[in-house]
């Protein structure tokens, strides 16, 4: 019998046995009632101990979930943050349509660059923002035309230049936004281009104008090419005619002429003289820049002692090659006329009894310094800069003869190359002149020969 029965059964008849018998089918049933509910309850609480521990699980599983949705939902905004800093930093204008053309997003600088007031855009009113940007264009029709291409091709992108009435020019490049594998709007980028674009205009026109300058320089160097050929031609042949009657009369008629007359024809054929070199030197200064010789390796150690060899100076000048010279990559002609007419100078003009001219050079990584000294009269120095002007002389033409070209050609030479020239020289000391040249990408390496004395 159950135990809470016989409890019972023992606080009202001592004990379980002094019941009536009588009852003992009731107390039988009630006692079996007593197991039924405790087989029950302990059912019950199997099943609500089994259900505590799944409500918690799936609770823990839901505060997962809202932790991880939480986090997600943080990632999102810091990314959608980031996205609408990026998108507010940009110089470009950004609009973000739908595939009707409805405006759904742009940024502030897409505002900016249309000049869209905000009232305007607060009304979100698709029709007046568009006449709006129409108003603006140079061609407002043609804009149109291509939006509408773009909007019937989804899948195109574009790329092209939008002119303002206000001169501005914006650059339009246009993408379609992708959505998984749908297209489901079209994003628009704007970005000021004005300056570029005028800057290519200007260089175009500049282009242009340098093209019309060089043909007129063309037209401008053939005609000192005619220029050339007729002094060579025209102008020399009446100085040989002169030359020859003067040579004649000096020749048959010399002995019969007083003094005075021989010193006339002596002046004149010097003058006649001087007016052929002159020709020689304007011809020479003409041709350069225009006339290019092939560059070669020049060893000026071999160049310089030939130069001066040629050059014949009087036993009483000493010309001196001081350091070992460079082998050049340049037109042999052009480096022989600059170190010809600067020790033709120096020889020409020297007034001490014992000349002494000296040839050196000294180099860097950029450039070669060469100088040609002598000590011979020196160049008040207000001179320095009018010697290299086109036919200046210090000295009487009668006195010495010169053309006033020899170093305005150095200069030239030496400047076409890249390099400058200058003297440095005192009244009644001597003087020294210097050039420099580049050492230029291809020039071949220096090569240390062994240095020739020409005395």
């Amino acid at each position: 019998m159950n135990k809470l029965l016989l409890r019972q059964m023992e606080k009202f008849f001592g004990s379980g046995n002094s019941a009536p018998k009588e009852l003992a089918p009731l107390f039988q049933a009630i006692g079996e009632a007593y197991d039924g509910f405790d087989a029950d309850r302990r059912l019950i609480e199997r099943s609500l101990d089994i259900s505590s521990e799944e409500l918690t699980q799936i609770n823990q599983r839901l505060r997962k979930e809202v932790g991880e949705r939480r986090q997600a939902e943080e990632k999102l905004q810091n990314s959608v943050s980031l996205l609408t800093a990026t998108l507010e930093s940009t110089a470009d204008g950004i609009l973000v349509v739908d595939r009707q053309g409805t405006v759904k997003g742009f940024n502030q600088q897409f505002a900016k660059l249309w000049r869209i007031p905000a009232a305007l855009l607060a009304t979100g009113d698709d029709h007046q923002l568009l006449s709006f940007v129409l108003d603006q264009l140079v061609d407002g029709q043609g804009f149109l035309d291509r939006v509408q291409q773009l909007y019937r091709e989804p899948t195109v992108e574009s790329n092209d230049l939008i002119s303002f009435k206000d001169g501005r020019v914006l650059e339009r490049y246009s993408k379609p936004q992708v959505l998984g594998r749908e297209i489901i709007g079209r994003v628009w980028s704007f970005r000021d281009v004005t300056e570029r674009v005028q800057a290519q205009e200007k260089q175009t026109r500049l282009l242009r104008e340098l093209e019309q300058t060089s043909q007129r320089l063309e037209r401008v160097n053939q005609e000192l090419k005619d220029f050339a050929h007729v002094v060579s031609h025209d102008l020399k042949a009446p100085l040989r005619g002169i030359k020859t009657l003067a040579e004649w009369i000096v020749t048959d008629c010399g002995d019969q002429l007083p003094e005075e007359g021989r010193e006339q024809l002596r002046l004149l054929l010097c003058r006649v003289e001087r007016m052929h070199n002159l020709i020689d030197g304007i011809l020479q200064y003409s041709r350069l820049g225009r006339i290019q010789e092939d560059k070669t390796p020049v060893d000026l150690n071999a160049l310089v002692p030939e130069i001066v060899d040629l050059l014949a100076a009087p036993p009483a000048i000493t010309i001196t090659i001081s350091e070992e010279l460079p082998v050049l990559h340049c037109e042999r002609t052009r480096i022989t006329q600059v170190f010809q007419n600067l020790l033709s100078n120096a020889i020409k003009f020297m007034d001490k009894p014992a000349g002494r001219i000296t040839v050196g050079c000294t180099g860097t990584e950029e450039a070669w310094t060469f100088h040609v000294a002598d000590n011979g009269p020196g160049i008040d120095e207000k001179y320095h800069e009018k010697i290299f002007q086109l036919f200046q002389t210090l000295s009487a033409r009668d006195q010495y003869e010169s053309t006033g070209i020899g170093l305005t050609l150095v200069k030239k030479i030496v400047e076409l190359y890249g390099g400058r020239v200058w003297v440095q020289s005192r009244l009644g000391e001597g003087s020294t002149f210097y050039f420099t040249l580049p050492r230029t990408q291809g020039e071949p390496h220096h090569e240390r020969l062994q240095t020739s004395v020409a005395c």
